[in-house]
Order: C-alpha cells, then sequence, then structure tokens
C-alpha cells in the first residue's frame, strides 16, 4: 500500500506517518470503483488516537494528537458518517470546458473532401479510405474519382444503426488527459454522416472523425464530473439532438483536485483557526473522503464522507507551526498544496550597553510567523505599560531601544496584538489621536502572545583558547592571561581531545573556586565536516554524552564549531541547514542548549544554511545561542578596552549571545577574546 510519504515526498521531506486503507468494490455512475471501508487509518503510537469511521463513535479530539481540539464552525453541523466536529457542504465547483488531443500514438483523423466535419485532433480507425488507392485514382475533370478501400457495395448501402461511447478512466486527476472513443458497427466513410464526441456538461465538441468506424479523442480538463456523449450524425458544431442523429450511451469522467484555505494563519495558543478543504466533486458516490490533514503532527485531523467541501474549527494550546493539507482517498487521490497555520510565541531578549546608572537598552522580540499580512503587530513594553518606541507590522522581529537610567532594574515584555481602532478622523479629537498612534500605538488589543517580563542582560567579557587554561605543559595561560588583559567572566575550552585537548577535572576546579562560566564547544574532527543531517545528530549525541561525563548539568549551551572553507582549513565543506537541524534535534533531546559558532555575516556561508534552516523550523532560532567570529577585529583589547557589543547578524531569525571579536593568532597570551551577554547560558561550576 502507498505511503503518505511517497503520497507527499514532493512537499515534505521528512512526513511523520502514512496511511493504509482498504477496499471494496462498488457500482455507480463512474462504473467500479474503490470505496474504503473506513477512513484512512494513521500508523502511529498514539494509544489515546481515535479511529472514527461511519460506524464508530468519534472523540472531539483530533485523531493522533492528544492536546488539540476540534469544534463545528459556527453556524454549520456535524457531517453525518465523518469525522469528529466536521461540516460538509456542496458547492458545486465550476465545471469549465477541457481540451483536446490526440491520443498517444495515434495519428490526426484526416478530413474528406466536400465533408464539413469541423478539424479536432481525434483519430480514426476502422474502414478508412486508403492513400494509396486516393493516390492512384483517374481524375475526372478537376476531381479525382476515389478508389474505395472496401468493396463498393458495402459503400453508401448502410450507416451505423448502434455506437457506443468508453473512457479510459473514470476519475483522474485535474489536468491530466482520458481518452475517449466511440465506435459504430458500420463505418461512416463515403457517407454524409460523422461521429462526433461531445462534452454534454459544458456542450463542446471534444472530437469528430470525417471517416471510419471508431474515433478516439484525449481530454483534459480541471475540476469535477462531465458527461460525455456520442453521435452519428450530420456534422454539427453543437450537440445534435436525436432526431438527426444516432446517439451513444452516456459516460461520466471527474478530474479531481484538492484546495485547502484557513481563515487566519497566525493566533495565539487556544485561539481557534477554521480550516476547510475542497474536492472538485463529491466525494460521496465515489467511496471516497475529503480529509483535513496535519503533515507536523502526522496525524488527520478529521474527514468528512460526503460533499465536496469538509471544514472544521481547530485550537492548539500551545505555540507551533502546523503543516496542513486537503487529502481526498481512493485512486487516484488528490492532495492539496499545504499551508501553514501558526499558533504564535514571541519572545524577548534584552541587553544593556552603558554605565551601572544610565545606558541604553537593546530590545529583540521574536516571533515564530511573519506578522505580515496576518492583521498583527509586535510591540515591546516597560514596567509602566508604555511603549518602547513603535511597533512592528511584519516580518518577525522587532528591535527597538530605550533609554534607562537610575538605580531601578528596567523590566519588558513582547506583546503580540491588535491596534485598537482609531476614533473617525473626522471629528477633531480623531485627527489627534490618529495623528499619535500613526507612531506611538497604546496598549494592543485581542492580545495573541505574550513573552514574560525581562529584565536587560548585562555585558560579560571572556576569552576561549585550544590550550588548557590550568596545567598546560607550557605554562599556567589562566594566571597569565589576569595578568596581561586582565580577569575573564567565562572561558571557552572544548569537550573532547581533538586538535585541542578536552578540558580536564583541574580547569573545572580551577573555574568553580573563581566563579568563572564555561562555554562548552565540540570540535571532533580536524576541519570541520559539516553537512547532512545524521552527521549534525551523530555529533550532537557525542557531545552531550561527553558534557555528561563531565559533570555539565542539563541547560547549558554545546556549541558545535563551524570552521568556513579556507586555507586554514582546506578540507571544510560549506554548512548546510540538515547539519544544523541534526545538531539542533540532537542536543535539544539530550536535554542541553543547541549553540553555533560561525560567521554571523548575512549571505556568509553559515549564515545563508542558519536562516534556510530557522525559515523551514522557527523553532530552532527561538531555542537556539549563536556565537559569531565577525566581524573579527584588529588591535590590542584588553577587558578594559573590549568593544562595545556589536557582533554581525545573520539577517534572519536568532539569539546572537556571544561575540569573539580577536583572534589570538599566536599572541601572548594566546587566547582569542569574547564578549557574551548575561542570558547565554553558560556553566558555572560549583
Amino acid at each position: 500500500m502507498r505511503s503518505l510519504r511517497q503520497l507527499l515526498s514532493s512537499i515534505q521531506s521528512r512526513p511523520k506517518a502514512h496511511l493504509a486503507l482498504a477496499f471494496v468494490v462498488v457500482s455507480n455512475h463512474f462504473g467500479a470503483v474503490a470505496l474504503a471501508a473506513g477512513p484512512a487509518v494513521l500508523e502511529i503510537a498514539s494509544p489515546a488516537q481515535a479511529i472514527c469511521g461511519p460506524d464508530a463513535g468519534c472523540a472531539t479530539r483530533a485523531v493522533g494528537t492528544s492536546r488539540s481540539t476540534l469544534s463545528l464552525p459556527a453556524g454549520t453541523a456535524q457531517c453525518a458518517d465523518s469525522g469528529p466536529s466536521a461540516a460538509c457542504d456542496m458547492d458545486s465547483p465550476a465545471v469549465t470546458a477541457g481540451t483536446s488531443s490526440t491520443p498517444v500514438g495515434l495519428s490526426v483523423c484526416e478530413a474528406v473532401d466536400g465533408k464539413p466535419v469541423a478539424a479536432t485532433p481525434a483519430s480514426c480507425a476502422g474502414e478508412l479510405l486508403s492513400p494509396d488507392a486516393q493516390a492512384a485514382s483517374p481524375v475526372v475533370g478537376d476531381r479525382p474519382i476515389v478508389a474505395p478501400s472496401v468493396p463498393q457495395v458495402t459503400l453508401g448501402s448502410r450507416l451505423p444503426d448502434k455506437i457506443t461511447l468508453s473512457a479510459g478512466d473514470q476519475a483522474v486527476r485535474a489536468g491530466k488527459p482520458v481518452v475517449l472513443t466511440a465506435a459504430a458497427n458500420a463505418s461512416v466513410t463515403g457517407t454524409d454522416r460523422a461521429i462526433e464526441i461531445f462534452d454534454i456538461t459544458t456542450g463542446r465538441l471534444a472530437g469528430a472523425c470525417a471517416q471510419g468506424s471508431q474515433c478516439s479523442v484525449a481530454y483534459t480538463a480541471t475540476s469535477g464530473v462531465h458527461e460525455f456523449g456520442a453521435f452519428v450524425t450530420t456534422p454539427a458544431a453543437t450537440v445534435p439532438g436525436s432526431s438527426v442523429s444516432l446517439p451513444s450511451n452516456h459516460v461520466s469522467v471527474g478530474w479531481l483536485d484538492s484546495t485547502i484555505t484557513a481563515d487566519r494563519t497566525a493566533v495565539g495558543p487556544g485561539q481557534p483557526v477554521t480550516i476547510t478543504v475542497t474536492s472538485t466533486f463529491d466525494v460521496r458516490p465515489s467511496g471516497r473522503w475529503l480529509e483535513i490533514y496535519d503533515l507536523t503532527a502526522g496525524a488527520r485531523i478529521t474527514y468528512c464522507s460526503r460533499g465536496t467541501v469538509c471544514t472544521t474549527t481547530v485550537r492548539q494550546p500551545s505555540d507551533g507551526v502546523h503543516q496542513i493539507v486537503g487529502y481526498v482517498t481512493g485512486k487516484p487521490e488528490a492532495v492539496s498544496t499545504p499551508i501553514n497555520v501558526t499558533w504564535l510565541r514571541v519572545h524577548l531578549t534584552a541587553s544593556s550597553i552603558g554605565s551601572n546608572t544610565a545606558g541604553w537598552v537593546h530590545l529583540k522580540a521574536t516571533t515564530n510567523a511573519d506578522l505580515t499580512d496576518t492583521g498583527w503587530v509586535l510591540g515591546i513594553y516597560d514596567q509602566r505599560g508604555h511603549l518602547v518606541d513603535h511597533v512592528c507590522r511584519t516580518g518577525t522581529t522587532c528591535s527597538v531601544q530605550s533609554w534607562v537610567e537610575g538605580s531601578a532594574t528596567p523590566a519588558y515584555t513582547a506583546v503580540v496584538g491588535a491596534l485598537p481602532a482609531p476614533p473617525p478622523r473626522s471629528t477633531l479629537i480623531g485627527k489627534v489621536v490618529g495623528a499619535v498612534t500613526d507612531s506611538v500605538a497604546p496598549s494592543l488589543v485581542d492580545v495573541q502572545a505574550r513573552s514574560g517580563a525581562v529584565e536587560p542582560a548585562h555585558l560579560l567579557w571572556g576569552v576561549d583558547s585550544c590550550k588548557a587554561f590550568t596545567g598546560d605543559p607550557t605554562g599556567e595561560l589562566f594566571s597569565a592571561t589576569v595578568a596581561k588583559i586582565g580577569t575573564p567572566e567565562f572561558w571557552g575550552r572544548y569537550l573532547t581531545d581533538t586538535v585541542c585537548p578536552g578540558i580536564s577535572s583541574a580547569e573545572v576546579a580551577l573555574a568553580a573556586r573563581h566563579h568563572m562560566g564555561i562555554l562548552p564547544i565540540y570540535n571532533e574532527y580536524n576541519c570541520s565536516n559539516v553537512s547532512y543531517y545524521d552527521t549534525g545528530h551523530a555529533y550532537a549525541v557525542e557531545a552531550a554524552d561527553a558534557a555528561r561525563r563531565i559533570g555539565i548539568p542539563r541547560g547549558i549551551v554545546l556549541v558545535i564549531d563551524i570552521e568556513p572553507p579556507g586555507a586554514a582549513c582546506p578540507g571544510a565543506v560549506d554548512v548546510d541547514g540538515a547539519f544544523i537541524e541534526g545538531w539542533y534535534d540532537g542536543v535539544k533531546a539530550a536535554g542541553y542548549v543547541p549553540g553555533y559558532y560561525g560567521n554571523g555575516t548575512a549571505g556568509s556561508e553559515f549564515a545563508s544554511a542558519w536562516c534556510a534552516s530557522v525559515s523551514k523550523r522557527p523553532a530552532i532560532a527561538a531555542d537556539s545561542e549563536l556565537w559569531s567570529f565577525q566581524p573579527s577585529l584588529l588591535g590590542d583589547f584588553n577587558k578594559p578596552t573590549a568593544p562595545g557589543y556589536s557582533p554581525y547578524d545573520t539577517g534572519c531569525t536568532g539569539n546572537m549571545e556571544i561575540w569573539q571579536y580577536v583572534l589570538s593568532a599566536g599572541s601572548v597570551p594566546d587566547v582569542d577574546q569574547d564578549e557574551a551577554l548575561s542570558t547565554a547560558p553558560l556553566w558555572y561550576p560549583s
């Protein structure tokens, strides 16, 4: 049985579940068709899953999920013999005329002189005039005498008295051709008649043959059920009446397609989204089901056993992006283009740059959906409920600055909601209020998502090194660093022995004595092999195992060292988004925080791969930390002369928490210099 993985391979690289369908055979106006004995059953490990069929009761929880809930859209009724909270309707799609073409492998039926048959790409067969006979015919006057390919006595002596029409398929996907064949029991060659095939539903002439006893044409339509009939008739451009023609039986062919829409594409957790899927013909007569399927959850949401429209209202109690499709079961099946529905989340970071008593606070709010054209805006408010700077109406991020002074520590909250409707501008107060709200918005209404209150992070100064900062044979690096450039507040060190030694228990003990944070780094290779999901995931498993052996608790960042290709690392290759996903999944599953060291410059090899991965999976951006080695500055820096925090940004969503602003290049002491926001989840051994 075909799996949903195969069915959706063109639109989902990593589907979550398979469909299994059971069939019996019935007859209807399509002929013999496959009728599913029940709706698609999902092969997923969920003890609470409800399998709903025509004879089974259905819970109001979506199949295969433990948290999402369904309800009937307002003003609708439960669809009979269907899934939970599914409403169905018959909204007949527009049935437009199709297009004709010559069946594959056949040639166009030639016209016959003097017989006014409309030119079509139909092909004919059976008792045709012989081209050789026509070429050898004598000429009388200006017209040849045509020698027939069948005995003369049979020509003109008998018209067909029976014609049948057949179709190669009773149901096909939209845009695919069906071959229609009309066969008469006598040839129309040498008569004033033609065999013509009409799309009765639209009145279109599909094919016409001036000779022979069989006429075939390929017909392609985009939607709906089309009824066809064939006729032996004097040539006609419109469907002839029975008094002037010999009619055939009628056949029906359905062209199948599915579409999906949502009334809203971004809402807060617990808020409703009404999803509607459509089929281009009623699914009930053909024994099909019209399903709403969640690719992200790997589960059917609900289904309808009849009609052309199936709709339900879905609520998700937690944030997340769900890719959803409409799916018409059967053979052939039809899958709609996916839509993304996001239950919103907003994350806020705040960092202070300045003195202890006054300075700017840099604020960055990030959502898991692009708010452009959603009707929602993103604003950041201080502890007094005042909007900081302005609201953001587009994109996934909102960056503003707030000036603070005094001893009190401020707190900020990011909010996604709607702007309140201003008073009519026809009044004086409306003009005044409208002018103000164009630049500074009041409190948002219909709030969809809200971050927790965040206090500004302060800036930490630190270093990273290949050498051990204590116990190295070349000397005590920690004491040399303190004496030469300052006392680090954190130190970046490697988890395992590679080209650099892994961090030792002596280093962990020294960090604990000095209340110094550890920034754990993983690099188990000479030059970065940073392609493919499996590679990233395997590294993550090794890094997490090493972290546990060292005693690093869950919740601490583990950073993968992604070196760029170049002279210093000729074996390196460009990082790809799949590697980033693999590291994220492996580290996250182990309970640690995924971190990435790379070139933060927008458009760089790392930034491009990063943006591709977070566009596909926004949670990666929200739940990971970035460490940029750009810009890499030249100069004689130390702790007192460290630059203001300004790492290059990837150009898309991400928590840029750490900046390596100077490479050691063999300096004394041999350490790189870094800055980090205090929100970075470093390890402080005790």
